[in-house]
């Protein structure tokens, strides 16, 4: 698996309905590769943060920006 799979797959994986070969995969990619590891640790903040607060609507746009925002702000995603 690699950085995009790994990212295409990701709220899969954390919601833990990979099948077990994807998430072996996965479970590799993410012990070689910081940068989809911080992803993670960053989607799963997210997750909280949502859970915490409560869900709000994005207006059109505005996830494609948000997304944008959080890779940017890693050296590898820039």
């Amino acid at each position: 698996m690699d950085c995009s799979e790994l990212e295409a797959n990701l709220t899969d994986f954390l919601d833990g309905v990979l099948d077990a070969d994807a998430e072996a995969a996965a479970l590799e990619h993410l012990a070689t590769c910081d940068r989809c590891e911080v992803v993670l640790a960053e989607t799963r903040s997210v997750i909280m943060l949502a859970n915490r607060h409560g869900r709000t609507e994005l207006a059109p746009g505005e996830r494609e920006e948000l997304l944008r925002q959080i890779l940017s702000n890693h050296p590898e995603g820039r």
